[in-house]
């Protein structure tokens, strides 16, 4: 009877040691998830990434247990090419950007949607040209293959124009805007500042923007996948810390501009007209956004529209791999916060 007692104490003890170690792994496994060192974020300076300068500024990723350094970058080429790298865990992001990174080899995920432009990328013209359907046949200036290509088809495509009505000159943003001053091209397509520059110095007038494709030109956050997969807790700390900084800026304005001006190394004053030609996202809009839709408004209809721009343009360079857009989008988080 002893032996008996003495047995199923022993089995008792050795069940309980073993639901103690697996509740330790358990534990260790889901509460641990925050990653331990430096969070480096890359980033180009625009006003639509306010919510990322105040939750620096403001000490909001600290207060989540984080140590984040919001990196700059001079160009988007840089950025991406150090992105690509492994460099940085995350950055802020253009769709069109991260499909082509994706093209390129990179795994990762959009976890927030952080802006579109509404009238900050435009088609400018000169005073000879009246209204869009003007363009055919005059000297267009755009960047090709890139998001300046992109805006042009979708804006000629609406006024059932097509790429071979025009005359295409290939020049950047800043030099397609210094073209239509110099009398060089009749239509250019850019983005401000150099939109507004051109306009004043050549008496032009805007002719198409991003303010008519609400959704199309839009800005993510954007992490490496395996970055998400092994420290969810750290990203879910990061959104939080985010839109506890954008509501900050909804009540605190003037403030949250001076963050802005700082971080941008503008003039004060000029902060709200940069911020009118951006929508940032709050929650609410996250949660339309990370909904199924064909839309640019829904980041998958988005996110499709642009990767079959991007495949079109890599399959004429004999690239046949397409990426799967709806597989870069990872809405767990948003709809965490949203519950």
């Amino acid at each position: 009877m002893l032996k008996k007692i003495f047995f199923f104490l022993i089995a008792g003890a050795a069940l309980a040691a073993i639901a103690w170690f697996g509740y330790q792994k358990f534990t260790t496994t889901t509460t641990t998830t925050k990653f331990p060192g430096k969070i480096t974020i890359g980033h180009t300076p625009w006003p639509g990434y306010i919510g990322l300068y105040i939750a620096a500024d403001k000490g909001f990723f600290k207060d989540n247990g984080l140590d984040v350094d919001l990196k700059a970058y001079p160009g988007l080429a840089e950025l991406s090419k150090d992105y690509v790298a492994g460099n940085l865990q995350g950055r802020s992001n253009l769709t069109l950007d991260a499909i082509n990174e994706a093209h390129d080899g990179l795994d990762q995920k959009v976890v927030i949607v952080i802006d579109y432009s509404k009238g900050s990328d435009g088609i400018i013209a000169s005073k000879n040209i009246e209204k869009f359907y003007d363009i055919k046949g005059k000297k267009v200036a755009f960047e090709a293959e890139g998001l300046e290509e992109f805006f042009l088809r979708y804006a000629l495509n609406n006024n059932q124009i097509s790429l071979n009505d025009i005359i295409p000159l290939n020049l950047d943003p800043q030099k397609s805007a210094e073209a239509l001053v110099k009398g060089e091209a009749d239509v250019a397509v850019t983005y401000e500042p150099f939109m507004g520059n051109a306009l004043l110095e050549s008496g032009g007038h805007k002719i198409f923007t991003s303010a008519d494709a609400p959704g199309l030109i839009t800005d993510v956050l954007t992490f490496r996948s395996d970055f998400v997969k092994d420290y969810p807790g750290t990203i879910e700390a990061i959104v939080n810390a985010y839109f506890r900084a954008i509501q900050f800026w909804k009540e605190n304005p003037a403030e949250a501009n001076s963050i802005l001006a700082e971080y941008l190394d503008t003039p004060l004053e000029q902060v709200p007209s940069q911020l009118d030609g951006v929508y940032v996202l709050n929650k609410e809009d996250n949660r339309t956004a990370f909904t199924f839709a064909a839309g640019v408004q829904s980041l998958y209809g988005n996110m499709r529209q642009i990767g079959e721009f991007v495949h079109g343009i890599r399959e004429k360079r004999g690239e046949i791999r397409r990426v799967d857009t709806d597989a870069m989008i990872d809405p767990s988080f948003i709809r965490k916060i949203s519950k």
